[in-house]
Order: C-alpha cells, then sequence, then structure tokens
C-alpha cells in the first residue's frame, strides 16, 4: 500500500529539495551593492564635493584614497580601492557617517539626511 503512493512522495520529496537547494545558492550570494552610481547633476556635484572637502579630505584625501597624512595614521579607507566599493553596501557607508566607524567621527548631528546622501553619491563616485 505505501509502495503505490511513493512515486508521489519522491516527486515532493526531489521539489522540496530542489528549491531548498536553490534557496540555498540564492541566499548564500554575496550581496550585491544596491547603489548603482549615476552621475549626479552639477549642482549637486558641487555641492557635494564642497561637503567632501570641509568633512573628509582631512582624512581621505581630495582624491579619495586616504593618503593624506591624517589619513595614513588612522587608517582612512580607500575610497578608490574598487574591491572595497564592491565589499561595502551603501547602508554601511550611511551608518558610518551617520553614527562613527572605527576613528571615524559621527556626523549625524551635524549632517542632514540629504548631505549625507549627496556624500554617498561622491563617495561612489570614485568607484575605479
Amino acid at each position: 500500500m505505501i509502495f503505490r503512493h511513493l512515486p508521489a512522495v519522491l516527486l515532493v520529496f526531489l521539489l522540496f529539495a530542489g528549491y531548498s537547494f536553490i534557496g540555498l545558492i540564492v541566499i548564500g550570494q554575496p550581496s550585491s551593492n544596491t547603489h548603482h552610481y549615476t552621475p549626479m547633476p552639477a549642482a549637486k556635484r558641487i555641492d557635494a564635493k564642497k561637503l567632501f572637502k570641509q568633512k573628509c579630505v582631512k582624512c581621505h584625501g581630495v582624491d579619495g584614497a586616504g593618503q593624506t597624512a591624517f589619513g595614513e595614521v588612522i587608517g582612512a579607507t580607500d575610497f578608490t580601492d574598487s574591491e572595497w566599493q564592491k565589499r561595502v553596501d551603501d547602508q554601511r557607508l550611511i551608518n558610518s557617517m551617520t553614527y562613527g566607524r572605527g576613528q571615524m567621527p559621527s556626523f549625524g548631528k551635524k549632517l542632514s539626511k540629504d548631505q549625507i546622501s549627496l556624500l554617498l553619491d561622491y563617495v561612489r563616485a570614485f568607484k575605479s
């Protein structure tokens, strides 16, 4: 009697196992960077560049490479590193700018969300 339902049970098992396996493959993939850089309008770029110069250049340098005297001492991130750009998602950058991270100070009370968003776009523009 049990053998009569064996093909149906086997089919259900295989389907379930297949979907579970596919789910593991998809879940196991590294998250893609959700931010797809698009060039910002000139006016916004000027604002972002000004903000970057005021708040970030001391450590990260004008070119974003982190090769300033102070940046080298504290280990500032090199924004021109394409591997870093791929590995770090936008939310982590926003959190770092807002709340600080390691030697980086928090800017959440000094900058608006729009300003932080501008800086995010500016940092992404360093991508090689």
